[in-house]
C-alpha cells in the first residue's frame, strides 16, 4: 500500500550556525590531531622510568657532563634524539622534559651528536629515530660529503651535525657547541676536542655501554663523577622491559634471550650499564675445568719459544712466571716461584745474585728466548744514583726487556682486556684442536691460579684490589707482550751470485 500524498514528508533538522561552527572546529582539531601525530611525534615521546630520571639528572642546574651508562636494550639512541629535538623545538616537547635548561637554552644553539658510523647511516639507529622524532617541514638537511643525512638546520635557529668516530679529532675542531651527544663510548682525542668545543657553555650528554673499546672512559669519564658538574647514572636493561619496568618496551624474555649469547663478564656489562671494569671477579671466564692443564705441563724440546716474567715489589718475594707459546700461538705457563703460597708472604731477603742462581736451576739449561721484567719497579733505583734491579740482573748475565708501556690510566684494564682474549673460546661449542683458549696453565701454578681465580674489584671504586694482582701481573704482562714463536732465519743460496760475490 503506497503512502498518501497528502502525508507530511520526514526531513532531517536543518543544523544551527553555531552546531555547524562546533562541528567544523572539531573536525578541524581531529585533522591537527591526526597531523601532530604523523609530523610531530616528538610530543608523544613518552620515557621509560630509567629515562625519566636520567632526564632530571640532566635537567638539575650545573650540570655540564651528564652520562647514562645504560645497558644494550635501554633505548640509549632514540632517547637522545629525543632529547636533542626537546631542546631544539621547546614548543613541541612532551611534559617529561618540562624543565627550564631544556625550554630556556643558556648556551650556543648549535648542536653535534657522536657516534660510530654504522649508526650514522641512512638505516642506523640515529637516523631512524631523527625520521621518527624530528617534526616534518621544520627543519633541512643535507649531506654534504657523506652518504647521509649529516647537517641539520631547524626552524628554531639551530645547527645540528653528526660527527663518526672513525673522523680525526682534528676536524671537530671550531665552533662552539652548546649541545653534544656521544653515542657509546668515543675515542679519547675526540672526547677532549668535544671538552673544548663547550668553551662558551654547553652540557654534554651521552649513552654508554663501556665494554672493550675505549676503556679509557672508565677512569677518563665514569670514575670522575663528583655528582655535582659531572654525573653518571646506570641503567640496567630491565628498565625498558614490559613486566619489571615503567613504560618499558620489551619483553623480558627477549632481554634475556640476548644476554645469554654473551660470557658472564659482558653479560653484566651489558644488562647494567657498568663497565667491566666494575663487575667484582675481574676474570669471570676462567674455569680451572679449562684453563688448567690435567696435569704438569712440560714444555716439548724443540717448536717452541720460551718466555720469562718477573714482577718486583716492595717487601715481598720476586712474583716468577715461566711460559712458551706454540706454532698455534697459544701460551702455556708450565713453572712458577715462589713455590709456596705468595699471599701474605714476606720478603725472602734474596739478592740478584741468589735469585739468578734460583732461576738458572729452575730452567735447567732451557733457552728463554724473551726474559720480561715490569717496567715501574725494575727500572726505580733503590738509591740515588744507585743501578736499576735491570742493571743488577744485566751484570749477573739476565737481559730484560720492559714490560709494555702505556698510558697509566688505561694501562691495568687493558692488560684484562688482553687476558680475556686469551681465555676466550666458544662454550656452546665442544673443545676441539680449533676451539679452545690460547692460555693453560700447568696443575703446579697454584698461585697464577688463585690470581686469575680470585682477583676481584673494590665493589665501590671498581678499581683492581691489590690482594692477588702480582700474579695476574704476570699475566697480563705475558699476554701483552703478544708471545710468537720465534723462527731462525736461514740464508738461501741462489744460483746467481749476490752482491758480487760468487757462489
Amino acid at each position: 500500500m503506497t503512502s498518501s500524498s497528502n502525508e507530511p514528508s520526514k526531513s532531517k533538522p536543518s543544523l544551527s550556525p553555531r552546531r555547524r561552527q562546533l562541528e567544523t572546529e572539531l573536525d578541524n582539531i581531529c585533522l591537527e590531531l591526526a597531523r601532530r601525530e604523523r609530523d610531530e611525534r616528538i610530543r608523544y615521546f613518552v620515557p621509560h622510568g630509567g629515562q625519566a630520571e636520567y632526564i632530571k639528572l640532566i635537567a638539575e642546574p650545573g650540570g655540564f657532563i651528564v652520562i647514562s651508562g645504560a645497558g644494550n636494550g635501554w633505548g640509549k639512541s632514540e632517547f637522545m634524539i629525543a632529547l636533542f629535538a626537546a631542546v631544539m623545538w621547546p614548543a613541541l616537547a612532551p611534559p617529561s622534559f618540562a624543565h627550564a635548561t631544556f625550554s630556556d637554552w643558556k648556551h650556543p644553539k648549535r648542536a653535534r651528536i657522536y657516534s660510530k658510523p654504522a649508526e650514522l647511516e641512512e638505516i642506523g639507529s640515529l637516523q631512524t629515530a631523527i625520521v621518527k622524532l624530528f617534526p616534518k617541514g621544520k627543519y633541512t638537511s643535507s649531506k654534504g660529503r657523506y652518504s647521509y643525512p649529516n647537517t641539520f638546520k631547524t626552524d628554531t635557529g639551530w645547527i645540528l651535525d653528526l660527527f663518526s668516530y672513525e673522523r680525526d679529532e682534528s676536524e671537530a675542531a671550531g665552533p662552539n657547541i652548546g649541545l653534544q651527544g656521544f653515542n657509546e663510548p668515543p675515542p679519547e682525542p675526540l672526547w677532549k676536542e668535544a671538552i673544548a668545543r663547550a668553551r662558551a657553555g654547553g652540557i654534554i650528554v651521552g649513552g654508554m655501554t663501556s665494554l672493550l673499546d675505549n676503556p679509557w672512559v672508565v677512569s677518563g669519564i665514569l670514575e670522575k663523577a663528583n655528582g655535582k658538574d659531572i654525573r653518571v647514572r646506570y641503567g640496567n636493561a630491565c628498565e625498558n622491559c614490559k613486566q619489571h619496568g615503567v613504560n618499558g618496551h620489551l619483553e623480558h624474555e627477549q632481554i634475556e634471550k640476548i644476554l645469554s649469547q654473551y660470557d658472564p663478564d659482558e653479560r653484566e656489562a651489558r644488562f647494567s650499564g657498568k663497565p667491566l671494569s666494575f663487575s667484582g671477579r675481574i676474570l669471570k671466564t676462567f674455569d680451572r675445568s679449562v684453563h688448567v692443564a690435567t696435569q704438569d705441563i712440560i714444555p716439548p724440546a724443540s717448536g717452541i719459544t720460551r718466555y720469562m716474567v718477573v714482577d718486583p715489589a716492595i717487601a715481598k718475594p720476586l712474583a716468577v712466571l715461566w711460559a712458551y707459546v706454540d706454532a698455534a700461538g697459544s701460551l702455556h705457563i708450565y713453572d712458577e716461584w715462589p713455590e709456596f703460597e705468595f699471599i701474605g708472604a714476606k720478603d725472602s731477603n734474596l739478592t740478584v745474585k741468589d735469585y739468578s742462581d734460583l732461576f738458572k736451576a729452575r730452567e735447567a739449561g732451557a733457552k728463554i728466548e724473551t726474559r720480561i721484567l715490569d717496567r715501574h719497579f725494575g727500572n726505580a733505583r733503590r738509591t740515588l744514583g744507585g743501578k736499576t734491579l735491570k742493571e743488577e740482573f744485566d751484570e749477573v748475565g739476565f737481559e730484560f726487556v720492559d714490560s709494555y708501556a702505556m698510558d697509566p690510566a688505561t694501562e691495568v684494564e687493558t692488560g684484562i682486556l688482553k687476558i680475556k682474549e686469551y681465555l676466550r673460546y666458544d662454550k656452546t661449542k665442544a673443545i676441539d684442536s680449533l676451539n679452545r683458549p690460547r692460555l693453560q696453565i700447568s696443575p703446579k701454578c697454584h698461585n697464577t691460579i688463585a690470581a686469575l681465580e680470585r682477583w676481584s674489584r673494590n665493589p665501590e671504586t671498581g678499581k683492581p684490589l691489590e690482594l692477588y694482582k702480582d700474579f695476574a701481573d704476570l699475566v697480563r704482562m705475558l699476554c701483552m707482550a703478544e708471545p710468537a714463536l720465534e723462527t731462525a732465519s736461514t740464508w738461501r743460496q741462489g744460483k746467481q751470485p749476490y752482491y758480487g760475490v760468487n757462489s
